[in-house]
């Protein structure tokens, strides 16, 4: 399960729990400069965070079928991964994109005044984040912490490592550079190769909201349409939240992508 900009593996908390409950093995973490995982030292794009997520395949499930959903960034990173790692579409035997776009992520404003506002005050941060991060970091120092955009350079509790970050303290530990870095990877132009999606076919899903500002539905819709044999799926009233507002509908449709990967797994594990 993977995350998108911002947020932390706690974004799956409920999944998660739902799911193991069904018997299943859930494999959650934080993306690189997010929430407890390092920044590293690699150049951060798409295609290295994919190898991220190929490295923690390889370590946690090397072997057997594979159910994989990401949110966002996330499904970006997945879309990534199925082209950059071909070897492992035979054991995709489903995968769920959520509130994934078509092409690059954009500030550009749609349709209404909230999405307008919401364009307007991405492009400054935009700008702010790009032009003067020193100065962003100092100000971002200066918040309270239950911001989502705080800067923390040391943890309030210390004792308590091992414990996950809240879903939205996933940038308390991200330089405002690496945040830039992060936009940079996610606004790149050009719509994206889909040929590893292509290749799943019906054990793909897409799922969008209907009222989502920062991913419009018409842009993960625009992706479905490049894929034969995809199922799309629009959730009323939905916002970008849509993991966190809608989680039984996730855990639903991934329960059904496990279950048709389970079929043939003869030794399901039940760790989580």
């Amino acid at each position: 399960m993977v995350h998108g900009l911002s947020v932390t593996s706690e974004l799956w908390r409920v999944h998660t729990q739902h799911l193991a409950d069904r018997g299943m093995r859930v494999v959650r973490y934080d993306q690189r400069a997010h929430g407890r995982s390092t920044r590293g030292t690699a150049r951060i794009t798409l295609e290295g965070l994919a190898d991220d997520l190929a490295h923690i395949i390889e370590r946690l499930a090397p072997h057997g079928p594979l159910a994989l959903a990401g949110h966002s960034m996330g499904g970006l990173i997945l879309q990534t991964l199925t082209t950059l790692r071909p070897d492992l579409l035979p054991r995709i035997h489903g995968l769920l994109l959520i509130s994934t776009p078509d092409g690059p992520v954009t500030t550009r404003a749609q349709p209404g005044l909230r999405s307008r506002i919401l364009g307007w005050g991405r492009d400054l941060l935009a700008v702010a984040c790009t032009g003067s991060p020193a100065a962003m970091d100092a100000v971002r120092r200066r918040l309270p912490h239950s911001s989502p955009w705080a800067l923390r350079t040391t943890d309030s509790r210390p004792s308590d490592t091992s414990a996950p970050l809240a879903c939205r303290r996933g940038l308390h530990r991200t330089a405002t550079r690496d945040i830039a870095a992060f936009w940079h990877a996610l606004a790149a132009t050009g719509s994206r190769p889909v040929d590893g999606l292509r290749a799943l076919g019906p054990r793909l899903t897409l799922l969008a909201g209907a009222a989502d500002a920062h991913v419009p539905a018409d842009h993960t819709r625009a992706l479905a349409r490049r894929i034969p044999q995809v199922q799309f799926v629009l959730a009323d009233q939905a916002t970008h939240a849509l993991p966190v507002r809608h989680p039984q509908m996730i855990v639903d449709i991934l329960a059904r992508l496990a279950c048709q990967a389970g079929r043939q797994d003869p030794h399901p594990s039940h760790q989580r």
